[in-house]
């Protein structure tokens, strides 16, 4: 028999957190969820810093905070990966991370987002290089990208037939089923951020 997932939403560490906040062991108090951002993807070699998008070069090296190309050969786009906060939608633990695309794609979506075109409906293939803290291997998962209408990165749902032992990799089934309170805390403190050791995180 099925069991149903936490509704963290009646959890009272999440009216907390989001009320006031926990202190962590960064020096900050952290009031409610905030992305971890994966800063370039796997492989990337050159500088960190990043050129401004409207600078893209496809046919050399080139970084900027949302785009990056290697030899005029590799293209990768920064999307969202999200993971649900079960019962308490829409709050989501939110990665943003590197995708491998096609050059046709990444033109395509350049393009839609000059003209102010972008459609959520629209997607193309995708595959993640990034490896995600907390995680077994997670680059070269493979997924479908789906523009945003509101300009910000696209999102990036993992599916469909993957590489290797792949198939049942946690981070699929965790962003298809959602993560509760105590494995968002885990997901924080991978990146540096542990508020697990503050007496109102523990669970009751």
């Amino acid at each position: 028999m099925s069991t149903a997932a936490p509704n963290t939403a009646d959890d009272p560490r999440w009216l907390e957190f989001n009320r006031a906040g926990f202190e962590c062991s960064c020096g900050q108090r952290h009031v409610g969820l905030f992305p971890i951002n994966m800063l370039v993807p796997v492989g990337w070699t050159g500088g960190r810093d990043y050129a401004p998008d409207d600078a893209l070069d496809l046919t050399g090296n080139f970084l900027s905070e949302n785009f990056c190309v290697w030899q005029g050969q590799y293209y990768a786009m920064r999307m969202r990966l999200p993971l649900q906060i079960q019962g308490a939608a829409p709050a989501a633990f939110m990665y943003t991370v590197w995708a491998g695309v096609s050059r046709a794609d990444m033109e395509t979506y350049v393009a839609a987002r000059k003209d102010g075109a972008l459609c959520n409906t629209t997607q193309f293939s995708a595959r993640l290089v990034n490896r995600i803290a907390g995680y077994p291997e997670t680059s070269n998962l493979l997924g479908i990208a789906f523009q945003q209408e509101d300009g910000g990165p696209p999102l990036l749902l993992l599916a469909g037939p993957q590489p290797g032992a792949n198939p049942g990799h946690p981070l699929i089934g965790e962003e298809r089923n959602g993560i509760g309170l105590d494995r968002a805390l885990e997901l924080f403190a991978a990146y540096g951020h542990d508020m697990q050791t503050n007496p109102s995180t523990r669970s009751h």
